[in-house]
């Protein structure tokens, strides 16, 4: 899973069709800040109010603050602890709660009547029943262990193909240079990335910023991909 990468946030998002979806690795082309994050959900909430539609969800990944600076992270003006090594420590605040207090002191500085409520997705996605699919792949998992140990392979994680076919896997394998695993981020090449974040989401583009001076003065300012220098 990886708290640095996209994917849960990425596929909730997509899988329940929210209107803004807000992963690190959407930041490929610009630094990752508050700013760009908030104006990112304004973008959405504008874009909803011109559609006709008065609701709507943002999905934000954890994943966000691992790519900020620790200036960045403390200049917000949320209070914070610090561990030994002087950095912010993120698990002791709700980040849904630090965004909705920063998303509601902005959208009150442009008077843009939206109430916005936080909610912390966290280890409750993991405590669901589980389906055929999960129960086939730990079966498969147990199976493959017997599978590798027959083989007399040890040492190594066990793989289960998109068919289904058993492999060994070794850190070796997917270490760096200095022995540590790095996160499998969301490729943003990817059609499916590209569908999503093109064709899924609603947000501010040229032709909407007419109807936006309506509720902000500077539309261009919340073009999606303006704010991420696409």
């Amino acid at each position: 899973m990886g708290r640095e990468a996209g994917h849960l946030a990425f596929g909730i998002g997509a899988a329940c069709h929210y209107p803004m979806i807000i992963i690190p690795e959407m930041f490929n082309k610009t630094e990752v800040t508050f700013d760009r994050i908030l104006r990112l959900v304004i973008s959405s909430m504008i874009k909803r109010k011109i559609l006709g539609i008065s609701y709507g969800v943002a999905i934000i990944s954890e994943g966000v603050f691992h790519f900020m600076t620790d200036d960045e992270i403390t200049s917000s003006g949320i209070h914070f602890t610090f561990d030994d090594h002087g950095h912010p420590e993120l698990g002791n605040v709700s980040k849904a709660h630090i965004f909705n207090e920063l998303l509601q002191k902005k959208t009150k500085e442009l008077k843009l009547n939206v109430k916005s409520r936080p909610v912390e997705i966290g280890y409750e996605v993991r405590c669901v029943q589980p389906i055929a699919f999960d129960m086939l792949y730990c079966a498969l998992m147990g199976i493959g262990v017997k599978h590798l140990f027959d083989q007399g392979l040890t040492s190594c994680m066990v793989v289960s193909g998109p068919n289904g076919d058993i492999t060994p896997l070794y850190l070796k394998d997917v270490e760096d240079e200095n022995g540590k695993v790095k996160p499998r981020l969301v490729n943003m090449d990817g059609q499916k990335s590209k569908m999503v974040f093109e064709d899924s989401l609603q947000y501010i583009e040229p032709a909407d910023y007419e109807a936006a001076r309506k509720y902000v003065p500077d539309p261009e300012n919340y073009d999606f991909r303006k704010i991420l220098n696409w």
